[in-house]
C-alpha cells in the first residue's frame, strides 16, 4: 500500500534522498502554485467587470480611483455567482500551495516548528477566505462580523505565512544562493505590506474620514501585494524544478535536469 507521507527532494547535485524505490510516478506541482496566483486574481477582476457592466460598481480604476471594494464586486447577482464559483475553489488552491511548500520545506531540511506554523497560518487563511465568501452580500449584523473576521484572517495570516516562507528559504543554504533573486524579492514584497498596513492603521487612527476616501485602494493593492507573492513561489518552484513523487512508503519530490524541466 502507499502511505502518503510527502517530502522534496534536495535540489539537483545534493544527492538523492535515502530510501526511495519502486517509484509509481512523478507530478509537477508548480501549476499549483501558479492557479494559486492567477485565479483570485483573474476572478476577482472579471467579478468587478461583470458588476461595473450591470451598474453594480461604478467603472474606474480601483487600484487608484478607489471608487469600490472588492466586497462590492461580489455582492450582488449576477456578479456574486462569478464570484463564489471562483473564490471558493481558490480558498482550496491557496491550501494546496502552503501544504506544497510545507513537503518541499520539510524535505530540505527546514525544522519542522516553522513549517507547521506556516502550514497552519495557510490553512487560518483560507478558511477565513472561505468564511468570508460563503456570507458576502448576505443582510444582518452577524454576517457582517463574519465577514470582517473573514477578511482579517485571510489578510493577515496569508501575509505571516508568506513572511515564515522567506524566512525559512534564507536560512537554507545553498538553496538560498541559488534562488536568491527570488526569495530577496518576496522579502521585498513583504516589507512592503508591512509598511502600506502601517500607514492605514496610523492613517485611520489620525484622519478616519481621509482614510475613508482611499481605504478600497488600499485593499486592491494589499491584495495584488499578496497575489504577487503567490506567484513568485510559482517562479521559486519552476527556478528549483522539483517534482513531486508517489513511492511505496515515501512521496518525495525530485529536481529533473533544466533541460527536462515542463511547466
Amino acid at each position: 500500500m502507499l502511505a502518503p507521507r510527502v517530502a522534496a527532494s534536495l535540489p539537483q547535485g545534493h544527492g538523492a534522498l535515502p530510501g526511495l524505490a519502486a517509484r509509481l510516478k512523478a507530478m509537477n506541482p508548480r501549476p499549483v502554485a501558479l492557479w494559486a496566483a492567477l485565479l483570485p486574481f483573474v476572478a476577482v477582476h472579471l467579478t468587478y467587470l461583470l458588476a461595473a457592466s450591470h451598474t453594480l460598481v461604478d467603472w474606474c480604476f480601483p487600484y487608484v480611483d478607489s471608487c469600490t471594494s472588492i466586497s462590492a464586486t461580489g455582492r450582488h447577482p449576477p456578479a456574486s455567482y462569478l464570484f463564489r464559483a471562483t473564490m471558493l475553489p481558490s480558498a482550496v488552491l491557496l491550501f494546496a500551495y502552503w501544504w506544497l511548500n510545507s513537503a518541499w520545506l520539510a524535505a530540505l531540511g527546514s525544522g519542522d516548528r516553522l513549517r507547521r506554523w506556516m502550514l497552519a497560518m495557510g490553512g487560518v487563511a483560507s478558511l477565513g477566505l472561505v468564511a468570508y465568501v460563503t456570507v458576502l452580500g448576505e443582510a444582518g449584523e452577524q454576517w457582517q462580523r463574519q465577514r470582517r473576521i473573514g477578511v482579517v484572517l485571510f489578510f493577515a495570516f496569508t501575509y505571516l505565512a508568506q513572511l515564515l516562507l522567506v524566512a525559512q528559504l534564507r536560512g537554507l543554504q545553498p538553496l538560498a544562493l541559488e534562488l536568491g533573486r527570488l526569495v530577496n524579492t518576496m522579502l521585498a514584497l513583504c516589507a512592503l505590506l508591512l509598511a502600506l498596513g502601517v500607514v492605514t492603521v496610523l492613517w485611520d487612527a489620525v484622519d478616519n474620514a481621509g482614510y475613508e476616501t482611499v481605504e478600497d485602494a488600499f485593499e486592491w493593492n494589499l491584495s495584488l501585494l499578496l497575489q504577487t507573492n503567490v506567484l513568485l513561489g510559482y517562479f521559486l518552484w519552476r527556478r528549483a524544478g522539483w517534482q513531486l513523487s508517489v513511492v511505496r512508503g515515501l512521496a518525495a519530490a525530485d529536481n529533473p535536469p533544466a533541460t527536462n524541466r515542463k511547466d
